[in-house]
């Protein structure tokens, strides 16, 4: 008889799987549990009496395949072994090894519902161990979780009895994914990113993955540490959230909240642990003897003390916490520890070849520390055609001032390109020629609300949204009118309490490209305004989406011959809206400062470089 499920009829299970001597029966009524993509049942060999596993996943799905290609390049290690795959009925099926309770399982059967760190420490030894193994194979796990880590089978033994150290396997691979690639000089898969994809299970995922970023080997590292934080606390500080932005909720809590919160009720190596994996670049191997050391409660924590401390005693280091304070160095402080000493590297960038051993670890210090400072983006544009005559930068205490000083540079024909009220200050570029600018109106509104009104007015009157601009208490928002070869066809906006991903990449596929973006409001109450353009001078865009200054992502993207073209940040957040067209020059620079962005941007005109985007927000 059919099933029902969530109101719709589901296959009936088999009763018997297999062909030949590898004949299984189905234990319908013994339901192990369900994954992403299957449910799996307590089966036996017909031929043998062996209990087994038996997965099920419907033939309207198209993971099993993928999940048998690993399994067999695992071929049992660290996984259990696969006795047949094949077809039955309207199902794909895996028949494995049996195996014993889950991580979740055996959390759930404690009364506290947590696991002591002499417990979890073992655990995350032996994931890293099997992530080793995955990693070894060209593989990235993709979802590590504690539903998907099981102990091995024992008869009659429950879930409360279980133990966890003896060993474990990895389950459910069927979000595996391939990180090798032979046919690229350094024989790993290129970046990519797509700002509406996901793959993982929220709770557990690396900000990468919420990012939309390709999962790399560093993404099982990261998600393994919050596995095993939830192991040891019973929960995690993101938990609780849901509706339609969970994902990006989850995604903003994390980024937000430095290591020494995430790792709270944690031993103080976790926070390294998280510091480490965090900085890693997406193809840079783990140093998972590292990893290993600081997991080992033997060894760990006093075993970075010690090298910190000698370090010191040579006097290559002052003080580490100097190290995390200074203007300079924006990221975590890194130091390759050798019995020689340290070589500190403050460009991260630097550091993706390097190639860890037993005798040299990076270790990266957590940072206690928020940096933000401002962004500036310039280009310079071979063909003149999007270079200005002259540009000019104007920055004032007030709004009315800045309304004087745009006034009297309209009045000379030129035209304001870029708009922020950020960091006490009200900033405007104006260029002189090849706006493409005709006439145009600053509206300045104070209060959390958009002018739609004022923005719908002018659609209606002929003018475009060209430049918006935020701060704690209110918005400003520049129309203009257009040329006739350079004007917009059709444009939309949208006002959101987090970043829109899934709204930008519909208007995408519907032919629109974002034109201006910015931010408005104090945490935790910030919202983003996203433009988008029909018409725009465009051929491809890409968002990309970080909680620090992402220099090797968009060195990535420069290289793909991609050009920044907006950027905009709240108070965690910043995205950097990416393009490619046929109207940007072959050279862009992006400078960070703590002062005013004056003096930088002086230093960009007299190497003919021209501001094209400015925002003020988190770099590290």
């Amino acid at each position: 008889m059919a099933e029902e499920e969530d109101g719709h009829t589901k296959d009936p299970v088999p009763d018997v799987v297999g062909d030949g001597k590898r004949r299984f029966r189905v234990e319908r009524t013994r339901h192990l549990g369900s994954g992403h993509f299957g449910d799996v049942y307590e089966g036996v060999q017909l031929s043998t009496g062996k209990p087994v596993a038996v997965k099920l996943e419907h033939r309207s799905g198209s993971i099993a395949r993928k999940e048998w290609e690993v399994m067999r390049a695992l071929s049992g290690e660290g996984a259990p072994n696969v006795y047949y795959t094949g077809v039955a009925g309207r199902y794909y099926v895996m028949v494995m090894d049996l195996l014993g309770p889950t991580l979740q399982k055996i959390l759930e059967t404690r009364p506290s519902r947590r696991l002591p760190w002499d417990v979890v420490s073992k655990i995350g030894q032996l994931c890293v161990h099997l992530l080793r193994t995955v990693h070894s194979k060209g593989y990235v796990h993709g979802d590590v979780k504690p539903e998907n880590f099981l102990c091995a089978y024992e008869e009659g033994v429950p879930p409360y009895q279980a133990d966890p150290t003896k060993g474990l396997y990895m389950i459910d691979l069927g979000l595996a994914s391939k990180y090798r690639d032979s046919s690229r000089p350094n024989g790993h898969i290129a970046y990519g990113q797509r700002i509406d994809h996901f793959s993982g299970t929220v709770r557990y995922a690396s900000l990468n993955a919420h990012l939309g970023r390709w999962l790399s080997r560093r993404d099982d590292m990261e998600s393994l540490c919050y596995m095993l934080l939830y192991l040891h606390n019973g929960s995690l500080p993101w938990q609780g959230f849901c509706g339609d932005d969970k994902n990006m909720l989850v995604c903003e809590h994390k980024g937000k909240l430095p290591p020494d919160e995430i790792c709270k009720g944690a031993p103080e190596c976790m926070q390294y642990f998280l510091a480490y994996v965090r900085s890693m670049k997406f193809e840079e191997e783990p140093d998972y003897e590292y990893l290993l050391m600081l997991l080992d409660p033997t060894k760990g924590l006093v075993e970075i003390h010690r090298l910190l401390a000698e370090d010191r005693a040579i006097g290559d280091v002052s003080s580490a916490n100097g190290a995390l304070e200074a203007e300079d160095n924006v990221n975590n402080s890194v130091y390759d520890l050798a019995a020689s000493g340290k070589r500190k590297r403050n460009d991260l960038d630097n550091g993706s070849q390097f190639a860890p051993n037993a005798k040299k670890h990076r270790i990266v210090i957590p940072k206690r520390y928020k940096t933000h400072q401002w962004m500036i983006v310039s280009t310079s544009a071979k063909t003149g055609n999007a270079s200005p005559a002259t540009q000019c930068y104007t920055s004032h205490t007030s709004y009315q001032n800045l309304v004087k000083e745009v006034e009297k540079k309209w009045s000379t024909g030129m035209r304001i390109v870029l708009l922020s009220f950020t960091a006490g200050m009200w900033t405007a570029v104006l260029n002189q020629k090849s706006t493409g600018y005709q006439e145009q109106a600053l509206h300045y509104c104070p209060g959390a609300d958009f002018p739609r009104e004022w923005v719908r007015q002018k659609w209606d009157e002929g003018f475009f949204i060209t430049a918006l601009a935020g701060n704690a208490t209110s918005w400003g928002v520049v129309c203009s009118t257009m040329t006739r070869n350079k004007r917009y066809k059709q444009q939309s906006y949208i006002v959101s309490p987090t970043f829109p991903s899934k709204w930008v990449a519909d208007k995408w596929a519907s032919g629109y490209y974002i034109t201006s973006v910015a931010t408005q409001g104090n945490p935790p109450h910030q919202q983003w305004a996203v433009v988008v353009s029909r018409g725009a001078p465009y051929t491809d865009q890409v968002v990309e989406l970080d909680f620090v200054y992402p220099s090797d992502v968009i060195h990535t993207r420069w290289d793909d011959n991609y050009m920044v073209t907006c950027i905009a940040s709240t108070s965690e957040m910043n995205a950097f809206v990416m393009s490619r067209g046929l109207t940007f020059g072959e050279e862009q620079r992006c400078t960070r400062t703590s002062h005013g962005p004056l003096h930088k941007v002086r230093e960009d005109w007299n190497d003919n470089l021209y501001v094209t985007a400015l925002a003020w927000g988190r770099v590290a």
